[in-house]
């Protein structure tokens, strides 16, 4: 199988190569490692063209070698997606890409929590970088919930409800003046699920 379950794509380079169809197409053949015969075959490709778009994925770093057979005198390389699927990071959009956070925005549109997803888009990406030349594992975590709220207000309610816990747990936790104190990142965000009939429709709250 690939490596990562999710990898994300951060420059423009891999970003071009990876939204190719046809190479598209072959990163998701290659979760399982193929040889450009089996992968040609699979695809109803010729191998030449298998063989030029396996270069261009290699040398992005979205493909891998995992074993190399030999068959008489000749060797032929298998090959692997490096990821099981990935995610191409706004950044790669570079003076276009969504901005860092701005803490003067109103917390309750929806442009901000697309920044606050944006920049923990941008963030996983480097730390996973970093990961892969370290070998040692990030360390996460993450929760989530499906809510459903009888109205606005009690939406309201839920979010300063919330905010109260979450600043209080903050509060008990934080110490940034203990010895090799390591900072971490917290989001919480709430949005309406986008299969809820009229889930865009919010006039009367923050807009995006």
């Amino acid at each position: 199988m690939s490596g990562e379950s999710v990898d994300v794509i951060s420059t423009p380079g891999a970003a071009i190569v990876a939204l190719n169809p046809v190479r598209s197409h072959l990163l998701s053949l290659l979760q399982e490692p193929r040889s450009a015969s089996e992968l040609a075959r699979a695809a109803g490709l010729p191998r030449q063209k298998v063989n030029y778009h396996l270069k261009k994925l290699e040398a992005q770093g979205l493909v891998t070698p995992d074993e190399a057979r030999h068959w008489g005198g000749i060797t032929e390389r298998v090959m692997k997606a490096t990821a099981r699927a990935y995610v191409i990071s706004p950044e790669t959009m570079g003076p276009a890409a969504v901005p860092e956070p701005d803490e003067r925005a109103d917390r309750l549109s929806a442009s901000f929590l697309l920044s606050l997803a944006v920049e923990a888009v941008r963030h996983i990406g480097r730390l996973l970088a970093r990961s892969r030349s370290t070998g040692r594992p990030v360390q996460t975590f993450a929760l989530d919930a499906d809510i459903c709220f009888a109205s606005p207000a009690a939406r309201a309610d839920f979010a300063r409800d919330l905010a109260q816990a979450v600043g209080e747990v903050v509060a008990r936790h934080h110490d940034d003046a203990a010895p090799g104190a390591r900072r971490h990142r917290l989001i919480v965000g709430v949005y309406p699920h986008p299969e809820t009939p009229g889930a865009a429709e919010s006039p009367k709250e923050g807009a995006a």
